[in-house]
């Protein structure tokens, strides 16, 4: 390997490498550079001015969001994880993009990205990103300036991946063990919206699978099916031991027979253990894992994701709630369409039928916040804890009493009275 590894005469690993205007990007969750952040914290007063930084999902809390925030102005795709911390700053520009067309977008410099910060494994003569390809995998491929640490505990994964080392401009050894994501378990109410999901697959299926207690929730219930596959945005623990328990074969899949496929694995030490080296196993760019035509080529195609709110009419809110963005687009809109491409594909949205201890119904009849992130066009089937409403193919009324149905009952009588001025 020849990435160079020198750092400057002043002692800086990142901010000499920047220029006035630079914007930068770094990993998200198991892919965040832990020891280029804490080398960042120390160069903060170094950055010259204009600069910006791009996130994606953050799971630590490294990098001093104070400082940084008085120095460098901060986009992110949502304001999930630790991003909240610069929207309490009152520091988080958000981009709302479709994952999948951020690899375009980075590659075309509509999103200009200057200065990649990445974490790598050692992989024989090169460099390999290990648990998560996303946009990260772009962002290296284009940008001016790459600093990777080179971490001896990351996993080696195939697929979107490689990394050449003369894409490397300055490099440091580390050794420490990847960002974990603990799911918190699952209690009554996902764990019924659990079981309702799983009538919902039939053995064979190919599912794509969002992040958080539900969708673990449904992975859990889903243990007695057979020979099903996965073609998802990410993949967890849930997933890993949906397939030690041989419920997961992938043997049905005409497109990546044999192969899980993800753009990242979002889990515990226990994911990256069986992700490490694993040939039947590929890590993909959102190109491929998020592209509606790969989608609609894969029969009985499952979406399984979730939601903050459900309008009467359909519209879905993954993103925002009382006017704070707390989530971010994601591969939400752009997996709800090409499930319902596929031949017997699904496009399901989860979601408890409230909010703040039963304070506050879930399905409304308007987005409050006005954010739709996926059109109510898209709209397929919604599963509470009450039941499965099915909205494809209805009217607007239809898919009212439809939702209705699945609400709270607390909530029931005055979303009725909604319905009516409905359009």
């Amino acid at each position: 390997m020849n990435a160079p590894s020198d750092q400057s005469a002043k002692g800086l690993l990142i901010a000499d490498l920047v220029a006035p205007g630079d914007t930068l990007m770094w990993g998200m969750g198991q892919a965040e550079p832990v020891a280029l952040l804490q080398s960042l914290n120390g160069e903060i007063d170094a950055l010259p001015d204009g600069t910006r930084a791009v996130l994606g999902l953050t799971l630590t809390e490294t990098l001093d969001a104070r400082r940084f925030s008085g120095k460098v102005a901060v986009r992110a795709f949502g304001g999930a994880g630790t991003n909240r911390r610069f929207q309490d700053l009152g520091n988080l520009d958000v981009l709302p993009m479709n994952y999948s067309a951020v690899p375009g977008a980075i590659r075309s410099g509509a999103l200009r990205i200057d200065v990649a910060l990445t974490s790598l494994s050692a992989d024989g003569s090169a460099f390999n990103l290990g648990p998560i390809a996303d946009y990260i995998a772009d962002a290296v491929a284009c940008a001016r300036v790459v600093v990777a640490e080179i971490n001896d505990q990351l996993p080696v994964t195939f697929g979107d991946t490689h990394v050449e080392p003369a894409r490397i401009t300055r490099s440091i050894p580390v050794s420490h063990p990847p960002v974990e994501m603990r799911v918190p378990p699952p209690g009554d109410i996902e764990r019924e919206i659990g079981r309702l999901i799983a009538r919902l697959v039939p053995d064979g299926a190919t599912l794509e699978v969002g992040l958080g207690v539900i969708p673990d929730a449904a992975l859990a219930a889903l243990s007695g099916k057979r020979d099903l596959g996965i073609h998802s945005g990410t993949i967890g623990d849930g997933v890993v031991a949906l397939i030690e328990a041989g419920a997961v074969t992938n043997a049905r899949k005409p497109v990546d027979t044999g192969l899980t496929v993800s753009a990242g694995i979002l889990g515990t030490m226990r994911a990256y253990r069986w992700a490490h080296r694993n040939e039947r196993l590929r890590v993909r760019s959102p190109v491929y894992t998020h592209n509606v035509a790969v989608m609609a080529a894969i029969p009985s195609f499952i979406g399984i994701n979730t939601a903050l709110e459900v309008d009467l009419t359909g519209q879905m809110n993954a993103e925002t709630a009382g006017g704070r963005s707390i989530g971010m687009i994601g591969g939400h809109a752009d997996f709800m369409r090409g499930c319902q491409l596929s031949v017997g594909g699904i496009g399901m949205v989860a979601l408890p039928s409230t909010a703040k201890g039963g304070q506050v119904s879930r399905i409304v009849p308007r987005l409050g916040d006005g954010v739709v992130t996926t059109a109510r066009g898209d709209a397929d089937i919604v599963v509470t804890e009450h039941g499965i409403a099915e909205l494809k193919g209805r009217s607007v009324a239809e898919r009212a009493r439809a939702l209705i149905a699945i609400a709270h009952p607390d909530f029931r009588r005055d979303l009725t009275a909604a319905a009516e001025r409905l359009v």
